[in-house]
């Protein structure tokens, strides 16, 4: 197993973009470290790729990502991409990864994330000052109400066309009633040519 270079940004663990000898992601070499991180720790829920300096990756990447995407999510988790360069979240979103994975700007957004079907912890810190520094307690206390859930928009779904918008059917129509109509002036000419 080889060993990669990662680093902890909130939930996720981030690993490094390698790039080939010309520059570009090396999607072949990131599914080789993901799946060694993968190994490492199977329990690991949330793992994203910073791509930061990068304007661009090949479709091979895009694969890998939706990849990561579902094993990842099967386990309750996300894949993420740290992409600081507007030119590479804005190919990510045009080919609808947006849709599936999160792209974070800087490693601010990132580490401030939480999913929105996290758990908050049922054992509060505990309070470390003495019963003297607090006031009375009241003798009711309401109880807290619990905080709503806002679920996600759900993605869209694809429409179906129930017609083709390249062809205009009305043209398509009118093209088969001129040629009736030039067949019949033909059939015409000709009979009145062979008749008179």
């Amino acid at each position: 197993m080889m060993q990669v270079n990662t680093k902890s940004v909130g939930l996720f663990v981030l690993l490094p973009a390698p790039l080939n000898p010309i520059g570009a992601f090396d999607a072949e070499t990131f599914k080789a470290n993901f799946r060694s991180v993968i190994e490492a720790s199977p329990d690991t829920q949330f793992i994203a790729v910073d791509l930061s300096g990068i304007d661009f990756v090949y479709s091979d990447a895009y694969n890998a990502f939706m990849q990561f995407h579902q094993e990842l999510s099967g386990k309750n988790g996300a894949f993420a991409v740290l992409a600081d360069k507007e030119s590479l979240a804005n190919s990510l979103k045009k080919v609808g990864l947006e849709r599936f994975i999160r792209i974070f700007g800087n490693e601010a957004e990132m580490a401030a994330y939480l999913p929105i079907n996290a758990k908050v912890s049922a054992n509060p810190p505990k309070d470390e000052t003495k019963p003297e520094d607090h006031a009375p307690a009241s003798p009711v206390q309401e109880p807290v109400p619990p905080t709503p859930q806002v679920p996600e928009n759900p993605a869209p779904q694809p429409r179906i066309m129930e017609t083709n918008p390249l062809v205009d059917e009305t043209s398509s129509s009118r093209g088969a009633t001129v040629i009736v109509i030039v067949l019949i002036l033909i059939a015409i000419v000709a009979v009145s040519y062979f008749v008179f």
